[in-house]
C-alpha cells in the first residue's frame, strides 16, 4: 500500500491519497482545499482514479473539497463520500459549526452529491482497501480511528517517510491521536471526557506497533506515544 500525504494550507490538514498495489483505484482521505492539483498529481502519476472519499470527521479542513474530488471516478463516475455518522449533519454546512474563518482560497462549500454513513464494521471501502472504524468521539461527536493492516509505503510530499514490505498494522488517527498531542476539545462538539475514554479505548485495543498516520502532523506509532505523549499518558492514567 502506498499512502501519499499531502499537507494542506488549510489548517496544515493532511489530504491523503491511499493507493493498493495492483488496483485501478485509490481512496482519498480528508480532501482539504488547497491540494486538488496535488490529489490530481498523485492520481495521474499512480495512473489510478477515485474509488471513494472518506472524511475521518465534519470538520472543513478535512471535507472542503470532498465533493469536486468524488467527481474523479472511473470515466467521470461520481464516487461515495463516507462520513460517520455522527458527524453528518456537519455536511450541510461545515462552517457552521467551527468558529473559525474559512480562507478566501478555498471557494464557498459544495455537498457532496452521494454522501454515506460510514459502516461500523470492516469493509472494503475501494478496491484493496479494507478499513474497520473505531469510534473515538472527543474532537467532534464522530471523530474516529480507521484501522487497516497491508504493506506500507508512507510518502510525505512525494518524498519516502516510512517503508515496510511486511504486513503492518496502521491507523488513520484523525484529529484524535497526534505526535506529542491530541485534537481539541474546546471546538462545538468536542468533550474532553470522551476524548479521554478515546484515547484510553484506542491504546487498549489496537497493537502498540500501530502505525499512526493522523490528520495533522507527522506519523509516529501509538508505542511511541504510549511512551511520550503526554495527553494519552494522562487518559490511560484516569480514563
Amino acid at each position: 500500500m502506498r499512502l501519499h500525504v499531502i499537507p494542506s494550507p488549510f489548517f496544515a490538514a493532511n489530504g491523503l491519497v491511499l493507493v493498493p498495489s495492483g488496483a485501478g483505484t485509490a481512496l482519498v482521505v480528508d480532501p482539504s482545499a488547497g491540494i486538488q492539483h496535488l490529489i490530481r498529481r498523485v492520481l495521474q502519476r499512480e495512473g489510478v482514479a477515485v474509488g471513494a472519499v472518506l472524511a475521518t470527521h465534519g470538520h472543513p479542513d478535512h471535507v472542503w473539497d470532498a465533493a469536486q474530488v468524488s467527481t474523479w471516478g472511473a470515466d467521470g463516475q461520481v464516487v461515495p463520500v463516507y462520513v460517520p455518522g455522527p458527524d453528518m449533519y456537519r455536511m450541510d454546512d461545515p462552517a457552521a459549526f467551527l468558529p473559525m474563518p474559512i480562507p478566501e482560497f478555498a471557494g464557498p462549500w459544495s455537498k457532496p452529491t452521494d454522501l454515506r454513513e460510514m459502516p461500523a464494521d470492516s469493509f472494503e471501502m475501494s478496491p484493496g482497501i479494507w478499513l474497520r472504524m473505531v469510534p473515538a468521539p472527543g474532537h467532534t461527536e464522530g471523530s474516529a480511528v480507521f484501522v487497516g493492516e497491508s504493506s506500507l509505503d508512507i510518502r510525505v510530499n512525494d518524498q519516502s517517510f516510512y517503508a515496510s514490505d511486511e504486513m503492518v498494522p496502521w491507523a488513520l488517527s484523525a484529529d484524535v491521536l497526534f505526535k506529542d498531542s491530541v485534537g481539541r476539545t474546546d471546538l462545538p462538539g468536542g468533550n474532553e471526557t470522551q476524548m479521554r475514554h478515546s484515547l484510553r479505548t484506542i491504546s487498549n485495543v489496537l497493537n502498540p506497533s500501530t502505525v499512526l498516520i493522523p490528520g495533522h502532523g507527522p506519523a509516529t506509532t501509538l508505542a511511541d506515544e504510549i511512551r511520550s505523549n503526554q495527553y494519552l499518558i494522562r487518559a490511560r492514567r484516569i480514563g
